[in-house]
């Protein structure tokens, strides 16, 4: 996608017309995410710039994009903008290369690794060196002032907030409990309570893999699916109940005797 809006950037029209091309020349070859791997010897063969004609191009470029640690790569600050990909959703399809090929380039310690700019682009549970906390809880502890104080023993106050999950984490939890269409109903759970803000019915949500539980049973009975099913367990002990009475010595013994006759 090329977005005809840049022509009436003050920036982009007091560019040189060598700086111009330079810049429809990384646009049109950089990766889905905006990275461009610097390949001078190609460069200057595309261009047909000389080396001095290159380096004021670029020079005029600067502000445009963030150089990796080594040099080998440019990230170009508005392409995701131009592209119109923003905001960034890890659920889209369209988005999960996009947001692999910039956490590819944030754990690199050669390339963007600690760049702020490129990180905060990534949706808040994708976001590189910062982990994405399972449970949050929050301690309250009164300090004591006198000696009576420091004898008595402190209660700590822990409440729990609720953090919402990824898809991922309710495909795994459903994968888990043996769930057959796992793949297809945790997407259609995530999407719903999205829609609904996380509440069930006006209640905010307090578990979702309660909340995952009950959505499987309700998935059973509106379709109508027998659940009765046998853990592994109960097939091995009924099939040692129904061995029990059998005498091993017998059956061996008359399997023998047919080998023979």
């Amino acid at each position: 996608m090329s977005n005809t809006e840049k022509w009436k950037d003050l920036w982009f029209s007091n560019l040189s017309p060598h700086a111009k091309l330079l810049f429809f020349y990384f646009v049109e070859n950089c990766d889905n995410a905006g990275f461009f791997e610097v390949n001078k010897k190609f460069m200057l063969f595309h261009t047909g710039f000389n080396e001095q004609e290159l380096m004021d191009a670029g020079i005029e470029l600067k502000k445009s994009y963030i150089k990796s640690k080594d040099g080998t790569k440019l990230w170009f600050k508005n392409f995701l903008k131009y592209q119109k990909k923003l905001p960034l959703n890890s659920l889209n399809n369209m988005h999960k290369q996009i947001i692999m090929l910039i956490q590819e380039n944030l754990s690199d310690e050669s390339k963007f690794k600690g760049s702020d700019i490129i990180n905060s682009l990534l949706p808040a549970d994708s976001q590189v060196g910062k982990r994405r906390k399972r449970e949050v809880v929050e301690n309250e502890q009164q300090i004591p002032h006198t000696q009576t104080q420091m004898q008595t023993e402190i209660p700590i106050i822990k409440t729990t907030r609720f953090i919402k999950p990824i898809k991922e984490e309710v495909f795994e939890y459903m994968v888990e409990k043996e769930f057959e269409f796992a793949k297809m109903e945790s997407e259609k759970f995530i999407n719903f309570f999205e829609s609904k803000g996380w509440k069930v019915g006006k209640t905010p949500m307090k578990s979702w893999k309660s909340a995952v539980a009950n959505w499987m049973i309700n998935y059973y009975d509106r379709n109508k699916i027998n659940t009765t099913k046998k853990s592994k367990l109960e097939i091995i002990q009924q099939s040692h109940a129904s061995n029990e009475d059998i005498d091993w010595n017998e059956i061996y013994k008359e399997n023998k005797n047919e080998q023979f006759n």
